[in-house]
């Protein structure tokens, strides 16, 4: 029915490098405001709202992922 054996429909391996790429980009540029900020280069609150940032490309992310999945379905 879903043309493989085991009957899962989908191929999760482009998602999961995608978004093992997207942590890597992530953790790096993380790691670069840190030391920034530890050297004082940056002032702390743009190291403090890092997080937020992250939290909110990670959904757009998400939503982006499913809503192409969504599209290439229906």
């Amino acid at each position: 029915m879903f043309g493989r054996p085991g009957g899962i429909p989908f191929d999760y391996r482009p998602i999961l490098i995608k978004l093992g790429m997207l942590v890597g980009a992530f953790i790096i540029i993380y790691a670069i405001l840190w030391i920034l900020a530890e050297m004082h280069l940056i002032p702390y609150i743009v190291f403090a709202i890092f997080p937020g940032i992250i939290l909110l490309i990670f959904g757009i992310f998400i939503f982006y992922q499913a809503y192409s999945k969504y599209r290439e379905f229906f």
